[in-house]
């Protein structure tokens, strides 16, 4: 059973935040110390009805706090020990087609011409949309060239059971506290 999500619009989550599911309770309070030392003094965190995932409202830009982000990791690894992967959120939208196609066009001013890019769809719900069929239909939507192994940009469809989160996302706009343990270079996700 998945707990229920709480009646803040979605639209002002700015973050999706993976943790371990047995301490969601820590990973909350670790993303608010996070946040707070980086100049957010009213973060909201909330869980997002599936296990081991947060959602997250901070008046900071989403990238600039993963970069910050990777930056400490890489400095004070120790400084995360609940939360394991940041992810910034452009839109939300309903869990329908049709809502999210124009949303996916807008964010596909994000991919320049010159650029590739590949979609990937996280099914955060037993049930709703069939991720092959989100793939077909949106990807039509973006003239860029797709490249699945090495894009420049991801358009990151996270599918829950009523909304869903699109991102367009680079090799640095993703935290993951493991990669940033393991060594130079930004933290792609």
């Amino acid at each position: 059973m998945t707990a229920a999500v709480p009646a803040a619009a979605p639209a002002t989550f700015t973050l999706l935040v993976s943790c371990c599911s047995h301490a969601m309770g820590r990973a909350r309070r670790e993303i608010l110390t996070r946040l707070r030392v980086l100049g957010d003094d009213t973060p909201l965190v909330v869980p997002t009805g599936v296990r081991g995932l947060l959602e997250v409202h901070t008046s900071l830009d989403s990238r600039r706090v993963v970069q910050e982000l990777d930056r400490t990791c890489r400095q004070s690894p120790q400084a995360f020990r609940y939360t394991l992967r940041w992810v910034p959120v452009d839109a939300w939208t309903a869990a329908d087609l049709e809502a999210m196609k124009p949303a996916v066009c807008s964010l596909s001013e994000r991919i320049a011409a010159n650029e590739t890019w590949r979609m990937t769809v996280a099914r955060r719900a037993s049930d709703g949309l069939d991720p092959i069929i989100v793939i077909q239909t949106l990807a039509a939507l973006i003239p860029a060239r797709v490249d699945l192994t090495h894009p420049d940009k991801i358009l990151r469809v996270e599918l829950f059971e009523d909304r869903v989160a699109l991102s367009v996302l680079g090799p640095a706009d993703v935290f993951s506290v493991v990669k940033a343990r393991a060594g130079p270079g930004p933290s792609s996700g």
